[in-house]
Formats: structure tokens, sequence, C-alpha cells
């Protein structure tokens, strides 16, 4: 199940993408939920237990948060070879060996993975209008036991033609979900928002009630503001780190004038939709 009790299910696709919430009820604070999660994902195991781990802040809050109940758990780290997404993992492997975890690498030839027609193949099977959840769904793929991502944190965006803040979710982050239904695969790629609960926790944080009521000048949307929300209640100290899409490096190689990014783009122009809504509204409605 991709979201406990189907609370956030999509609908829709381009211009019709939408995004039906059941209500959300305020209970713990996100920590609080978040170990809730952790702890109902790993009684519902199939197999062992991993977690895709790309270095950033949102899967390592989530490893965190398995750590921290000491839930046996095994963090995977996918190598886009040669090179293409070590500032990423390089903070990965620094958190594992300060942990004492043995990760698993799954390395992958990104310049084959591209030139085979992998990375298309995967995104028109996910309906992803980006390449980069190719790579991530790819390795899923060579797991066996039941796969958590440390992805879905609410996020919200200052929309410059209204001058307000609002709730945003585009369709190509149900990529990874639309994989792990095709592929029966066990667990959760929304790790970050697995429960009801959880969305509204990271919602009522103060720090994001003080974006969308203008009180931090010079804030555009909430990624950068998400370690505060993840540090608020736990011990865990994140540190920030820069927000990537995965695409910094290969954006700059010789790969990426291929003609399957070209394709990519036109294709994939389909189902490229956005769900966009005030997020006072939102938070009054829900």
């Amino acid at each position: 199940m991709i979201f406990k009790d189907n609370y956030l299910t999509p609908a829709g696709s381009g211009d019709t993408f939408s995004i039906n919430f059941d209500k959300l009820p305020l209970r713990g604070n996100y920590f609080e939920e978040s170990l809730l999660a952790a702890q109902e994902l790993e009684s519902k195991k199939e197999g062992n237990l991993y977690l895709m781990y790309s270095g950033g802040v949102d899967s390592e809050y989530a490893l965190s948060c398995f750590i921290h109940q000491g839930i046996k758990i095994t963090p995977v780290i996918v190598k886009l070879n040669p090179g293409y997404n070590d500032y990423d993992t390089k903070y990965a492997f620094k958190f594992c060996s300060a942990k004492g975890l043995d990760p698993l690498v799954i390395d992958i030839d990104y310049d084959d993975f591209i030139q085979s027609g992998k990375m298309l193949e995967i995104s028109l099977e996910t309906k992803s209008s980006v390449p980069h959840y190719s790579t991530t769904a790819f390795a899923i793929g060579q797991l066996d036991g039941t796969v958590i991502c440390g992805d879905g944190e609410p996020y919200i965006k200052l929309d410059t033609e209204t001058n307000t803040w609002n709730i945003v979710i585009y369709e190509y982050e149900f990529a990874l979900p639309n994989f792990y239904k095709q592929h029966n695969i066990p667990g959760t790629p929304r790790f970050n928002n697995y429960t009801r609960y959880m969305e509204r926790a990271f919602l009522e944080d103060r720090r994001m009630k003080e974006l969308a009521s203008k009180l931090v000048p010079g804030k555009l949307g909430s990624h950068s503001s998400k370690y505060l929300i993840y540090n608020r209640h736990s011990n865990f100290r994140l540190e920030s780190r820069q927000k990537y899409h995965g695409l910094e490096k290969i954006e700059k190689s010789d790969i990426y004038n291929h003609i399957t990014f070209k394709k990519l783009k036109i294709i994939g122009s389909s189902f490229d939709g956005v769900y966009s809504t005030d997020f006072f509204e939102f938070m009054n409605r829900l």
C-alpha cells in the first residue's frame, strides 16, 4: 500500500491531473508520527527491509527513523557511473560509516542505461515526464524484500502570479508508486507522507505556516526548510544541504545529448500534470 488507508489518491493525467485527499486529522508531531509509521512498516515487512538512500536529507531522515527504533534495515545506495551522482552519495557513505551501517551498493552504468533505451522504457512505463526516477525504479527491481523510499514530504511554493503560497504536487512524483503497483513491491516509495497523520503534522509545522504567511523573506519554496522540520522534535541533527534533482552533472555531459532525452520530453508532456492549491484554503478544508 503506497499510502496507509489510501488517504491520498491521484486521478487523471496531464491537464486533468488532480489529487483526492481524505480528512487529515492532527495527532502527534511529525517525528512521533514518523516513528509510528516506521514501526508499522516493519511489522508488515516481507523478507528483508531495504531503504533507498540517495544521500539527500529526505532519505536520511527516513533511514534515521528506522535506526532510532532499532529496526534492522539495509541502506541501498545507487551509484550512477561514472560519478554522475557522487555529490549526493558522498553524504550517504559518510552517514553509513558514522552509524556503522553496511550499505548495499548498486552500480549503474548510466551512459549504457540511456543508450540501451532502459531509461525511456521505465519512464514511459511509470508515466514519469522526468528521467531521474528511472534509475531508482531499476534498482528497486533488483531487490527481493520490502523496499522503502524516503520521499513524499509535503511541498509548498510561492506562486508569483497570485502571490499565494500553494501546496504543489507534480504528476511525475507518482512514477515510483506506479512502479510499485505494477511490480507488486512491498513497502512504500513515499515514507515521508505514508500516513495522513504525517502529512498533516508536516503541514502544521510552524516553518510551513511561516513560509505561507510570508514571514521568511526571500524564500520561494519549502525545500530548503525541510531539515528544520526533520530536526524539530528529533535528535537527528540532519545537516542542511543543497536540494538536487539528480541531473546536475548529467546535463553537462555528452550523454545528455542522446535522443532518448528528447523523446522523453516530447512523450512525457502528456503526463506532466501539476496539482496546486492555496495552502490556507487546503488546511481549512482538510
